[in-house]
């Protein structure tokens, strides 16, 4: 793994350092609310003619691991959604560790240029947890415990912080529609009161915690590519990383593509393609943490 660390000039702009032996694989985060269309639009990368030759890599999100613990038929997502109060620590920690340890090894282990990822281990802390906290679900024992090894263990760990993340924007009433289209049947008690309070926190996140960079214009259409997180909303590993924010009130019913799907994939495979030239910019932009080098991807 090669680290690339800025090293700041009085006189200048930052420079990098590079230490280590290898790179990495580009890591990218595609975050969004229940129902938004994730799954879909990985999918969709997946089988991209751009990215077949750049050996890409999707890691959906693990729920096959929650919906039955190490094969006992024990369902701990539907457990939550039933009793939120009773399991939300449960399931919030175990969902964390599941994340994380796919994330982990594939970043240790994958050979891919691109490795999209669906959510990330920061998504647990500062949608999902942050959302529990406030509805009264983490007790504050709960919050407490959960922050105090949160921390330790991302912080020993930065294969499991994203290069840089795109975010599937969508009203949380289109959402909910979705999710009652798609029928998975632990939501079935899943309000839109819940799912406006998980948009809340991704706008939060998303829009109010990133700046739109300078020379940085968008890709066209209602999506932005420009953007750097810089606000102390956002945890202190990921600032500096660009971020995508994509319109994803269009439909997404996979096999029936639109003009509109076909024209926002294209925009993100450019923004893909373009992450190794965005986090040299955010090295020579104001940040003091360390960064890895990148595969090439082009």
């Amino acid at each position: 793994m090669e680290i690339v660390e800025q090293k700041h000039n009085e006189n200048g702009p930052a420079c990098c350092e590079a230490i280590g032996t290898e790179p990495v694989a580009v890591r990218v985060s595609f975050e969004g609310n229940i129902g938004v269309g994730k799954s879909t639009i990985l999918k969709l990368l997946q089988s991209h003619p751009r990215l077949q030759g750049r050996k890409t890599e999707v890691l959906q999100e693990p729920i096959w691991e929650w919906q039955n613990v190490k094969g006992t038929g024990l369902n701990m997502l539907d457990a939550f959604y039933k009793d939120p109060k009773r399991y939300a620590y449960l399931f919030q920690s175990f969902v964390f560790t599941t994340r994380f340890l796919q994330q982990n090894t594939a970043a240790k282990e994958s050979t891919a240029a691109l490795l999209l990822m669906e959510r990330s281990v920061l998504t647990d802390r500062c949608v999902f947890v942050k959302t529990c906290t406030e509805q009264g679900y983490f007790n504050s024992l709960e919050s407490a415990a959960y922050d105090a090894w949160y921390d330790g263990v991302v912080s020993t760990l930065p294969g499991v912080v994203p290069h840089a993340f795109v975010y599937l924007r969508a009203d949380p009433s289109v959402c909910y529609d979705r999710l009652k289209t798609r029928g998975r049947s632990e939501e079935a008690g899943v309000s839109l009161e819940y799912l406006q309070s998980l948009h809340s926190k991704h706008e939060k996140w998303f829009i109010d915690s990133a700046f739109k960079g300078a020379g940085n214009g968008n890709w066209g259409g209602k999506s932005q590519a420009g953007y750097f997180f810089t606000h102390s909303n956002v945890p202190s590993v990921i600032k500096g990383r660009p971020v995508f924010v994509v319109d994803c009130s269009y439909s997404l019913e996979f096999g029936k593509l639109s003009e509109e799907v076909d024209r926002v994939v294209e925009e993100i495979v450019d923004f893909l393609l373009d992450i190794p030239k965005r986090l040299q910019q955010a090295l020579e932009g104001p940040h003091t943490h360390s960064l890895e080098l990148p595969r090439a991807v082009t």
